[in-house]
């Protein structure tokens, strides 16, 4: 019983392989066409270079290459002294918002939100 269990599952896995197989075919005809595609348009662009063609389209249509934001760079946070009151703020604040935007409002780190919304400070007086 377990070997013939053992040669379909070796049955399926070389189905998987095949299909597996196929699939990477197909993306390796697709890459090669697109790429044939970019060379043949450069040609046609009159550029000397990939490189003159980009920098010319960047250019002309304004494009950002860099993924970041255009806000100033995050400030670190002072340390937060908890007290009864900041905590009874929190705790009421939270019913009516998230964790997260209690934590960006107050300027507080969200673990300390956290920690609040389950009573680890609790025992402050």
């Amino acid at each position: 019983m377990k070997i013939d269990d053992e040669l379909k599952r070796i049955e399926q896995e070389k189905k998987n392989l095949q299909k597996r197989k196929q699939q990477l075919l197909e993306q390796k005809k697709k890459r090669k066409a697109a790429l044939s595609k970019l060379n043949s348009l450069v040609k046609q662009s009159g550029f000397d270079t990939p490189k003159a063609l980009v920098e010319a389209l960047i250019e002309t249509y304004d494009i950002r290459l860099h993924q970041g934001r255009d806000t100033a760079p995050a400030k670190r946070r002072k340390h937060t002294r908890m007290t009864p009151e900041l905590r009874n703020r929190i705790k009421v604040m939270l019913k009516a918002q998230s964790m997260s935007r209690v934590s960006k409002e107050l300027q507080i780190s969200y673990a300390v939100i956290a920690k609040v919304a389950n009573g680890a400070y609790n025992k402050l007086k």
